[in-house]
């Protein structure tokens, strides 16, 4: 790929901010705060760690934050926005090239969204020339529906449409849980490490079917490994012999639990094999992964989804008694 210049955001209209490049990890602090001032701001029910930033930063494939990236100050040193660009390609399909902002809420009702949108956009336009590709190349961005409007607006006015949508839903009590037992065939294992590169490779092939599929790489496997909020004692693997057919890999995000001031796991990375669905599989992990959580003192459930699953997962977690909480559009444009 050829070398591009550094995102340029246009601030003429800003006066009292300033433009400057990414610093490294240093900057994931400051990041951190912007993110959970907005999520405040909006009722987001999400926090956003220094940890957090330190692993997807550390795991980054076709972005160079210290190019792809620009953050907006006050003239105070204050962190108000920015915006990164990145790529990625979908198996058999487009080349997609992220466009999106975070900014302090403080700042929504000015040009600051707008400009940074703008930035990110012109940015993946210069890295989508160099790219010599035959399939279609798409902008893709994203907002939550009903509390960024900042955001909603801004794609739409930049000429983006919604595509597709997803949800965050909550199961506001484990109490009830349904009986759902698990098909005789198969059985759950505790995990050992020589397991996690089967299951891993279970739930990517699992997902090859989904919406805007990509090939994950080796760099994702390390982020699997990685992921700090990884606790193999609360995942439940469904076995058929050695095979891996179904899987929950729940996790508990204690600092964010922390501070919402709530008892909250998540029942996330959820997949079934081809061959065993439509036959109770995840219902029955599912199911037991509430258990699990609310044996930790857990005292609701989490998780997203796209609600244009093609496996029916939507209409399996709304049977189950979880509710959508946040929902969010995603958007496309061709980038030419």
């Amino acid at each position: 790929m050829d070398t591009v210049a550094p995102v340029d955001v246009d601030l003429s209209s800003l006066p009292g901010l300033r433009a400057r490049p990414y610093r490294g990890p240093a900057d994931h602090p400051a990041m951190a705060d912007l993110v959970n001032r907005w999520f405040r701001a909006v009722g987001i029910e999400e926090l956003s760690t220094t940890e957090e930033l330190d692993h997807n930063y550390a795991h980054l494939e076709h972005c160079d934050p210290y190019v792809d990236m620009v953050l907006v100050e006050s003239t105070d040193g204050t962190l108000v926005g920015y915006t990164r660009t990145d790529w990625w390609q979908v198996e058999g399909g487009e080349r997609k090239y992220a466009v999106f902002a975070k900014l302090d809420p403080d700042w929504r009702d000015t040009d600051l969204p707008a400009a940074l949108l703008r930035a990110g956009q012109d940015h993946g336009a210069v890295i989508a020339a160099t790219h010599d590709v035959e399939c279609p190349q798409i902008f893709e961005g994203w907002a939550a529906d009903d509390r960024e409007q900042a955001l909603y607006v801004g794609y739409r006015t930049l000429g983006f449409a919604p595509v597709t949508y997803e949800a965050m839903m909550v199961r506001p009590h484990l109490d009830d849980i349904p009986d759902a037992p698990l098909p005789s065939e198969l059985e759950i294992r505790p995990v050992e490490e020589s397991h996690l590169r089967a299951i891993w490779e279970a739930d990517k092939e699992a997902f090859r079917d989904h919406w805007g599929y990509s090939e994950p790489t080796e760099e994702d496997w390390l982020r699997f490994l990685e992921f700090p909020h990884r606790d193999e004692t609360l995942w439940k693997i469904a076995w058929e012999g050695g095979r891996v057919v179904g899987q929950v890999r729940s996790f508990i995000n204690h600092a964010e639990n922390a501070s919402l001031g709530q008892t909250r796991g998540w029942t996330e990375f959820i997949s079934t094999h081809r061959d065993w669905r439509k036959r109770g599989v995840a219902r029955a992990l599912i199911c037991a992964s509430m258990h699990e959580l609310a044996s930790r003192g857990m005292t609701e459930a989490a998780l997203g989804v796209h609600t244009e699953n093609p496996t029916g997962a939507f209409h399996l977690y709304e049977s189950l008694g979880y509710e959508i909480r946040e929902r969010y559009t995603t958007f496309q444009k061709p980038t030419g």
